[in-house]
């Protein structure tokens, strides 16, 4: 993750060191070589794959001068798009993440959770699985609206193996994730408490483009509302097939996704079959950046 970048320029080597110093941790060396059982852990993976997208960002900026018309972030990803629209700035940016990470990773501790994808079955369908399968001791909420026929919940492990039965006796599949816990649920509430705080002594600035929200799938520039988001979108579900949507309703026909893996393209593939993609993550897929962008190679 981020390793080629790092060693062929000089801002995502900066920006590792950065990560590093606010973890408190080897980022840098855990995304070089792992190993992935470390490396997927919450408070580590979250800083990864921020300061990955970060200096993939940086790249792009700096060797193509992209610039974006509009801009959203996936989960924890939508720190990096802030930076993207210079709502924060990268350290204000990755030290928000630590403190996310780490009481998440504290509310996971709380609760024996996880989360699973639901294939074949819509939203409401899931959503009525999820109340009847939900007691008062354990609990499981939609999560992500991914893409069309995929929805993932989440929540206590007890409550998620009901609506994996519910689910096969009414013909639908659940997949087991493999996540370090409940995220965007109910159980994610102290960790968004805990970020709350962090966010209220963080500068937000107005952002330059359009940022299409996880949690409502509506566009904003406003600080405020900004600020807002990430904390909300903590114990919220992350509406992407519908921020897929408002992005094109922007005028997006070309998206670039930025960071670590390709999982968001395929995902934009499926709810928007016509639009024009590529990835960005290392130095492989610039070639593919440019075509994208019509950039012509120097």
């Amino acid at each position: 993750m981020g390793t080629d970048l790092r060693e062929q320029f000089l801002s995502p080597r900066r920006l590792f060191e950065l990560a590093d110093t606010i973890a408190g941790q080897p980022i840098s060396q855990l995304c070089a070589e792992g190993p992935l059982e470390r490396l997927t852990q919450t408070e580590i993976a979250q800083p990864a794959v921020v300061v990955t997208s970060l200096a993939a960002l940086a790249v792009l900026q700096e060797q193509l001068d992209v610039k974006p018309a509009a801009v959203a972030g996936h989960s924890v990803g939508e720190f990096a798009a802030y930076v993207a629209a210079e709502v924060l700035t990268p350290e204000a940016a990755l030290r928000l993440v630590q403190v996310r990470a780490q009481a998440m990773a504290e509310a996971c501790s709380a609760v024996d959770g996880t989360m699973a994808a639901v294939i074949g079955l819509d939203e409401a369908a899931v959503h009525a699985f999820c109340a009847e399968a939900s007691q008062s001791d354990s609990a499981v909420e939609v999560a992500n609206l991914n893409s069309p026929g995929q929805v993932v919940v989440s929540g206590a492990r007890a409550a998620i193996d009901r609506v994996r039965q519910i689910a096969k006796d009414r013909g639908g599949r659940v997949l087991p994730l493999n996540i370090g816990g409940p995220f965007h649920s109910v159980y994610m509430r102290p960790a968004a408490e805990t970020l709350a705080q962090a966010l209220e002594e963080t500068r937000f600035r107005a952002a330059t483009v359009p940022v299409v929200l996880n949690s409502t799938a509506q566009a904003s520039q406003e600080p405020a509302e900004l600020r807002r988001e990430l904390e909300v979108q903590v114990y919220s579900p992350v509406r992407w097939i519908e921020t897929v949507q408002r992005l094109a309703e922007l005028g997006c026909d070309q998206f670039l996704e930025v960071g670590p893996g390709m999982v968001l393209s395929g995902l934009v593939r499926r709810i928007l079959p016509q639009a024009k993609i590529a990835s960005f993550g290392s130095l492989a897929q610039l070639p593919e950046v440019r075509s994208l962008l019509q950039i012509a190679v120097a």
